[in-house]
This record gives structure tokens, sequence and C-alpha cells, in this order.
């Protein structure tokens, strides 16, 4: 689900560009849905504005969807994954002549649902419940193995000085991530860690899309930072599926407000939200709310937090850069006692910060500017909620909490021009390592995530003039090392691999410009994929228990410019590696770590 795409606001005056990586071991295709502005509700309802469909996809390679791929006036889309076999081998039966399954699809989707609301919800809904459309039984013509992994990137007009362009990037939303139906007080709730409303500068812009089946209606409560009680509600009446209404934070609170939104549904929703301000954009998505009718979060029926959050990617103080973590309480109960380390990349820690969190508010916890040193200085984030008593009362169990990381660059220490900004979202425990030693049932990627995507990997100032750079961290707190490789596809397939090796706490940043190893002006993807870990762990006899792997990725793409080199404009937007698991087949072997990786890596040491 892409619930931003041209739009800036109401206005329709950015580019975008949708990176599409398939983790599936069959080669694939995938659809594009693209809505305009929302309107009616069903019958009434626009519907769809564009179909766009891709070429084939291989195993871990992507395809790009720009320029007149993205149709003009495409305010939102859902992508569809879909076969990319014959019709014959889906077993699927509805012309005389053999087709390709997506190939059909698509040209069903352009005639049926183009402008067409109710033909739409028939088709979601026999995608999402394997049912017929059209007479295509789509549990065939849907591939089952693996997922589709997707970055969204923008390019839009500063809300300062003319003629100056700003990026930013955020992850497109899986379907299996826009919420969870509450049986007890109904509906769905989501969240948004950091709200600004004409503060130091910023807005935000909320782009609310509908991913559900029927028409809803939406609350949004706005709560400031530091108050507890006085949550302000705004409400849209309406809002079809598909479609995405945007909410500038203006329009519900005053000026001067910095906070959080906690927002109800009564349909699934995928939530993203634009940090404008000083010729920066900053984009992140929203997350689902916990479910839980306990005072324990450990029981909780459903939770998109954990007691723990990890950002890959923090810049250095030493090089002009604020780093703020926007930490928010998912317990709408009781308030949260949070710890913050800030470490370099080698795992040492800079600062540790600690603060309370109001019942479903937030927190800025701020490590900022000192120096502007030359290099390449990096390093990590961790967020802790931690138990908490007082004095005559029980203990208060760790409420789980979720975080958005803005990292923002200055050209001097007094703040007078801010040159570039990401934002991105946390990593929870169960998107990269479970701290502090992993599962304790522990075994293969059971402790840990080994396995990330990297939709996007671009070395191409000559022509489409971005690059990127990746951020690797080893979170894992046990002494020892991981060894990874990162295979590396153009848009065609797996072209090579190269291997890396990462100590513990430790943060690694790769600069695609100073890599001849690749060409200039490639196009593709990566997957990072860990091959061999040592992080040992033993029972207090000394018997061994199990080994530890956790790893976590930042992708940065730059429009013009490499780091450390400014240009007008924000250049910078970043987001997280994707995190995904293997496919195993009947004896329990992984298919998809060698479906898409071709021939054994051979690596020193390996």
């Amino acid at each position: 689900h892409l619930p931003i795409l041209n739009f800036l606001g109401q206005d329709d005056v950015c580019e975008s560009w949708i990176e599409v990586q398939n983790l599936g071991c069959q080669i694939a295709k995938a659809a594009l849905v693209t809505w305009g502005e929302p309107g009616f509700c069903p019958p009434q309802a626009a519907g769809p504005l564009k179909v766009e469909c891709t070429g084939l996809l291989k195993p871990g390679s992507s395809w790009n969807l720009y320029g007149a791929q993205v149709p003009t006036g495409s305010k939102s889309g859902i992508l569809f994954k879909l076969s990319a076999r014959q019709l014959s081998e889906d077993g699927i039966d509805v012309i005389p002549e053999d087709d390709i399954t997506g190939d059909y699809v698509c040209e069903v989707l352009f005639f049926n649902v183009v402008g067409d609301a109710d033909d739409y919800r028939r088709f979601k809904k026999a995608y999402d419940e394997g049912l017929i459309f059209d007479g295509i039984d789509m549990s065939r013509a849907a591939p089952q193995d693996g997922a589709l992994a997707v970055d969204v990137h923008r390019t839009c007009p500063g809300d300062v000085t003319p003629g100056v362009d700003v990026t930013s990037k955020y992850n497109g939303i899986a379907g299996t991530h826009l919420g969870v139906y509450d049986d007890v007080y109904g509906g769905y709730g989501f969240y948004v860690p950091l709200v600004y409303a004409s503060k130091a500068g910023y807005n935000s812009m909320i782009y609310i899309q509908n991913g559900g089946l029927m028409c809803s209606s939406i609350e949004i409560w706005f709560q400031q930072q530091e108050d507890c009680l006085r949550a302000v509600i705004c409400d849209i009446a309406t809002l079809a599926p598909g479609e995405t209404y945007q909410l500038d934070a203006n329009d519900c609170v005053g000026p001067d407000f910095q906070g959080s939104a906690w927002i109800r549904s009564t349909q699934r929703m995928g939530i993203v939200v634009d940090i404008i301000g000083h010729d920066l954009l900053m984009t992140y998505a929203g997350e689902p709310a916990e479910i839980n009718y306990t005072f324990d979060p450990r029981k909780a029926v459903y939770t998109a937090g954990n007691q723990v959050g990890f950002a890959p990617l923090v810049y250095s103080e030493y090089q002009g850069w604020d780093s703020a973590i926007q930490v928010q309480n998912l317990s709408p109960v009781v308030a949260a006692k949070v710890k913050v380390y800030f470490l370099d990349r080698g795992g040492d820690i800079i600062t540790t910060l600690i603060d309370w969190v109001c019942p479903r508010g937030s927190q800025t916890f701020f490590l900022p500017l000192v120096a502007a040193l030359p290099g390449n200085w990096v390093g990590s984030a961790r967020v802790e909620s931690q138990e908490w008593i007082s004095p005559g009362s029980p203990n208060v169990l760790a409420p789980n909490v979720v975080a958005v990381a803005t990292l923002i660059e200055y050209s001097d220490a007094a703040r007078t021009a801010a040159t570039q900004g990401i934002a991105y979202n946390l990593l929870p425990e169960h998107k990269i390592f479970d701290w502090q030693i992993g599962e304790r049932s522990g075994g293969n990627f059971e402790a840990g995530v080994g396995l990330i995507a990297i939709p996007s990997l671009l070395k191409d100032l000559g022509s489409s003039q971005m690059t990127s750079e990746i951020a690797i961290a080893n979170v894992v707190p046990k002494p020892g090392f991981t060894d990874l490789v990162i295979y590396v596809y153009d848009q065609n397939g797996l072209i090579d691999y190269i291997c890396q090796k990462l100590n513990e706490k430790q943060v690694e940043y790769i600069d695609l410009q100073t890599w001849g190893w690749i060409n200039n002006g490639f196009k593709g993807s990566a997957v990072i994929s860990a091959w061999f870990w040592e992080h040992d762990v033993f029972d207090g006899t000394g018997f061994f228990l199990r080994n530890l792997v956790g790893l976590g990725a930042m992708a940065i793409e730059r429009r013009g410019a490499r780091l450390g080199e400014d240009v007008p404009g924000d250049e910078a937007a970043g987001e997280r590696g994707i995190p995904f698991e293997s496919t195993y087949d009947e004896e329990g072997n992984p298919l998809f770590e060698y479906c898409f990786m071709g021939p054994l890596p051979l690596c020193p040491g390996f």
C-alpha cells in the first residue's frame, strides 16, 4: 500500500519513483493500481485512476516505476504481486488460448476496475481471500511464495526557496501491517509518533489510505507532548477504498504544537506522515495500535512495537547533524520510563537519555550537533522501555513502544540553515533482534533477522542524478562477529556478490560512489544475507545454548550529491532495509536462501 505518490498535501507537484523488489523464488510481476484525489463513498466513488504493470521480476531483482509509469494525478496506489507463469501452468482456465497470468490479470484490471470502485472492491476481496474474479482464481494468480519489497522515493518543491527540490522516501506498507480489528471496542487503531504544527518552522501532513473494502470514517486524536490528558479530536467523514485523505495538523491544533496522534477507523488503513519545513521533506509511516486487554505488555493480542527499538543509522553530531528519537508509548493506561542510548559506529556509548512518556503520548530524545568535522562518521541508537515503581506501589511492567528517528543537518551550530534531513521508523525487536540474548528456543534466524531486502541500489549521478549509501548494523551485544554477503542485482537478475564482516554493535557505512566495483549508471537492488555468525550464549554451567544473529540496515538515496557535498535543497532521502524470512521446503531446508543467490559464496574465512 502506497498512501502518497505525486502529491504534497493537496498539490500534484511531486515526482514519484516506486522501487519494487521480488522476494519470492518464482519469477513474478506486479500490478500498480492508483487513485486520484479523494471524493465520495461508493457507489458514487470515482474508483481507480489507472493501472500499470511491471515487467518480469527475477528473484531478488527490482523494477522501477517512474515517469510515465506513475500516472499524472496519482495520489495513492496499491501494488499486487502476480504470477508470471502461463495460465495453464497456474491451472486457470479462462480463454481458449494460453496467456501469461500476470499480463492477463493486468488487462482485466485495466478494462474492469479503472473508474469503477465496485469492481475494484470485488477484485480486492478476491485477491485478499483467494476467491474468483472475472473467472480468474486469484489464489492461483497470486504467487504464494515470498512477497514484494517496495520503496517510494518522492521529489517535491521546497516550501521556502523557489526552484529548490526536496526529497524523501518511505517503505510501502505491507497488507499485513494495516492494523488488527479490536473485538472488544471495535474498529482499528493507529499511532503517529511525531506531529508538528508550526513548531520551529516544521509542519506535518498526515496521509491516511483506506486499505479495506468499504468506506470508512476516521477520528484523529492529537496529544501535545508533555500533556497527558488534553487530546484534541479531528475527524474525516468519509474515505473510499484505495483513496488517500491528507490532513494538515494546523487544521486541528494550534500553532507551536509538537506531539503525537492516535487514529481510529472502521477499516484497515495505511498511514504515512510528511514533515515539511526549512526546505526539507522527511517521511515516515504510522504504526498499528496495540491490542492488549491485560496489564502485561508481553500478553498483547497484537502489537507493532516492543520494549526495545533499534535505529541502525545516526549521523554524527560532529558533522553538523541533529539526531532526535521520538518515542511513543503504546500503552493507553500507564506511563513509560524510556532510556535511549546513542552509540558510535564501533558500538561505544556517546550518551544516554532517560525520560517519561505519557500513555499514548510521545517524547523527544535529542542529541544536538556540536561541531562540523569532515569524514563519514556514523553511529546507531537503541530505545529501551523499562519497568518502574513508585513508593508503596507495585512495579509497572515496561510498556511496548514505537519510535521515529529524525536526522537533520545544519550548516552551522547556530542552526541558521538546514541542508538535508531524513526520518525513518525504528526497527522493533521482532524486525531485527530479540534483545538481549535472543529467543530462548534460539537457532537459525529465531534470535533475530539475517535477511534484508534493499529494493533500490543506485550509482547514477550522471543520468538520474541518484546515488545510494547503505548503513549495515550488527546490533547483537554479545562478543563475536557476523559474516554476511551482499548480493547485488541489476534489473534482470543477479550479477555478483561481496563479502562483509561485522563485529558486535558495529555499523558499516557504504558509499557506492567509492566502490569502483559497481559501474557508473547502475540501477538495481540488493539482498543482505547473514552467512555465518559467532555470538555464543552459554548457560550457567558453561554449556553452549545457541548463537545469535541480528542485522539491520538503512538505505540512503541522494539526488545530485554525495554525503558531505551540499547542493540547494534537501538531497537526502532514506528508509529502512526491509527484513524478511527464508522460505523452507518440506525437509526444513531454506529455499529462498538458495533460489536468489546463485553460486555459493566463497569468501575469505567463511
